[in-house]
């Protein structure tokens, strides 16, 4: 069974996806907020707030937890749980609703993207790569903030942004393709639709051609993503894929990312691999 084939076997769902219409690295793209300070090998999630200061933000994180979390310098601490997360508060960024319908792609309501436009203040969480192994820390950290008067989630390492209620049905899922939809967007520039976020799971990130159809392309760069999550196979440049037996290959090649400075959060430092038309003698399926 070729690994396009499995996934649908799998999971009976198309793997389709939005793309976004807009270069992730464009230097005035609000996609990704601006105020905060950005650290290499972190995952950064956001989280734009009702919270007038840090005195109300902390008032509203021990209020809504019964006093089991509590915040204090720059560490949101769960000392029950021997658990603590950097947290940096920040004043409200302009840029933020632009960034959250953006990034929601559509899934948002107009309701929040409302909200997020009044918001007070910001809150960004920083936890270690990667988002598999630290899943069931950034479930407890953002339900804290979920509680406590945050109004929706951002991933900043890929721009992906959620509804409360969508982020925790994607991350409580034991479905590692929910998991990738939480953390994935997929865009459009001149040359190539791509995906941007892999580096969230420690992986290459990829991309076709804009000669493809967007529906199409979409769905091949899903698919072959996610079997790279849950499959790990090792190949290297030359070697080709297909979904399926009677579709079409695509000879593989490692590229740098060279959208992104190294410093930026959108920047994979395994670089992509970009999906090319063709036939070879070592074909992966």
């Amino acid at each position: 069974m070729y690994w396009g084939e499995r996934l649908q076997h799998q999971h009976g769902r198309d793997a389709r996806a939005t793309v976004v219409p807009q270069k992730l690295g464009d230097t005035n793209n609000p996609l990704l907020s601006t105020n905060l300070n950005s650290m290499e090998n972190e995952i950064i999630i956001c989280v734009p707030g009702t919270w007038e200061n840090r005195t109300k933000f902390l008032e509203a994180i021990v209020t809504s937890t019964s006093g089991d979390f509590m915040f204090a310098g720059m560490i949101l601490v769960h000392a029950k749980g021997k658990d603590h997360v950097e947290l940096e508060f920040c004043d409200a960024d302009e840029h933020m609703s632009k960034a959250f319908e953006l990034g929601g792609q559509g899934q948002l309501t107009a309701e929040t993207l409302n909200q997020i436009v009044h918001h007070k203040s910001v809150a960004y969480l920083h936890f270690p790569f990667d988002i598999v192994s630290q899943k069931a820390r950034i479930l407890k950290f953002t339900e804290v903030l979920s509680k406590c008067g945050g109004i929706a989630v951002k991933l900043e390492t890929s721009g992906n942004a959620h509804e409360w209620r969508r982020w925790f049905e994607l991350l409580h899922s034991d479905n590692p393709f929910d998991t990738y939809c939480a953390s994935i967007v997929l865009v459009r520039d001149e040359s190539f639709y791509y995906s941007c976020g892999m580096h969230n799971f420690g992986l290459p990130d990829a991309q076709i051609s804009t000669r493809f159809d967007p529906e199409d392309a979409a769905d091949l760069l899903n698919r072959f993503n996610y079997w790279r999550i849950t499959e790990k196979p090792i190949f290297k440049t030359g070697h080709t894929f297909s979904l399926s037996a009677d579709e079409p290959h695509f000879r593989l090649k490692l590229v740098n990312d060279e959208r992104h400075p190294e410093d930026h959060l959108f920047h994979n430092p395994d670089g992509l691999w970009e999906l090319e038309d063709g036939e070879s003698s070592s074909t992966l399926n």
